[in-house]
């Protein structure tokens, strides 16, 4: 009997042990958690999410870690099958200019993987020559790059995919001072820079003016830098009393939260202006607080929504803003998951199972 009760108390004992140390065995890495995170939204066809921004955002991060192939648990394999997205990607291309339906966008997003994955300058020649024709279609004589080849009125938003298309396929743009005073023409009164000349201020459009006229010319060429400089700045959150937050950049004047993608184009705007005006530790442990671990993926906190869920993008805005800080070492940092996992509990129960089979094998030769 005194022997029975040794043997439950060292058994409660052990599984008391068992839990408490299964969250350290099932620690990883945050930047473990970004790159499963990714592959649990890899599609069939090699693609990522549910749009070419996904795919590419995704790719440009396994990229960088060389995690196109990764060896998991019980021999599990993880990988991205090159040769066959390359092909996925260019027959996307090939498909939107045969049927006639070309989305800079998308085009934009499609070169922008393959040359994560290697070069556009692979392209079959004819279709590198289809895409030079089309994107010159869209030059406006006054400045700037429309949307479509038929359309006559630029804006900064495809005047900037359409630079970046050029860059891509390893094209030049003509008339760079034309263009570049175009964007401009494109300022307001209060430091931001509007999608053309009729429209307000948008942070997305001012930062798409501010990268343009650093590439075509430089910076300093800004119509004020320090009006604009201030206007990316108003959107900063400086109350350390607001924990959520303290550090991040709101997207508009009337939001209430900041986003990790309003906080990318700011301070990356600010980064070309004056990097002095950043706030790096603030920023980097906003960002960081953003990881999430029910999926280890970044999202945004969103007001009466407690289930928040990661996105790619949102993952891909927080690693260049960290990037961008030099303080993606951070990201090698052990963490724990939050959420106890099925794989986990099958290792636990094991564990228990093998423990009383040996304390019952023991028992009955003590018996004998």
């Amino acid at each position: 009997m005194k022997y029975k009760l040794r043997s439950l108390t060292f058994l409660t004992l052990i599984i008391t042990l068992l839990l408490g140390i299964t969250p350290i065995a099932s620690a990883k890495t945050r930047q473990s958690h970004i790159v499963d995170f990714l592959y649990e939204n890899h599609n069939s066809d090699e693609s990522f999410g549910i749009s070419t921004q996904d795919t590419a955002n995704a790719i440009e991060i396994i990229d960088f870690y060389s995690a196109y192939l990764i060896e998991g648990f019980l021999q599990a394999i993880k990988k991205v099958d090159i040769p066959t997205l390359e092909v996925y990607l260019e027959d996307e291309i090939t498909s939107m200019f045969n049927e006639e339906e070309i989305d800079i966008y998308d085009l934009f997003y499609l070169l922008s993987t393959l040359d994560s994955l290697g070069s556009p300058l692979d392209l079959d020649l004819d279709l590198h020559d289809k895409i030079y024709e089309y994107i010159n279609e869209t030059v406006q004589i006054t400045g700037g790059f429309s949307p479509t080849s038929t359309s006559t009125n630029a804006n900064l938003i495809s005047t900037f995919y359409i630079y970046n298309i050029f860059t891509l396929i390893n094209e030049t743009v003509e008339d760079q001072t034309l263009h570049k005073d175009w964007v401009l023409s494109c300022d307001n009164a209060d430091g931001g820079y509007g999608g053309n000349q009729t429209l307000s201020s948008t942070l997305l459009t001012t930062y798409y003016a501010i990268y343009l006229v650093n590439e075509l010319g430089n910076v300093s060429d800004l119509a004020n830098q320090n009006s604009t400089l201030n206007y990316l700045k108003s959107f900063y959150i400086n109350d350390s009393d607001n924990l959520e937050n303290f550090g991040g950049y709101l997207p508009d004047a009337f939001a209430k939260n900041s986003l990790l993608s309003s906080t990318y184009f700011c301070v990356e705007g600010i980064r070309l202006i004056d990097s002095n005006e950043l706030n790096k530790l603030a920023t980097v442990n906003w960002v960081l607080n953003h990881q999430n671990f029910r999926d280890g993926g970044f999202s945004d906190h969103v007001e009466e929504n407690d289930q928040e869920l990661s996105s790619i993008s949102a993952s891909y805005y927080a690693f260049e803003i960290l990037k961008g800080f030099d303080s993606l070492d951070l990201l090698y940092e052990d963490i724990f998951m939050v959420e106890f996992n099925f794989l986990t509990l099958i290792i636990v129960l094991s564990i228990i199972g093998i423990i009383i089979a040996a304390i019952y094998l023991t028992w009955r030769k003590r018996r004998i």
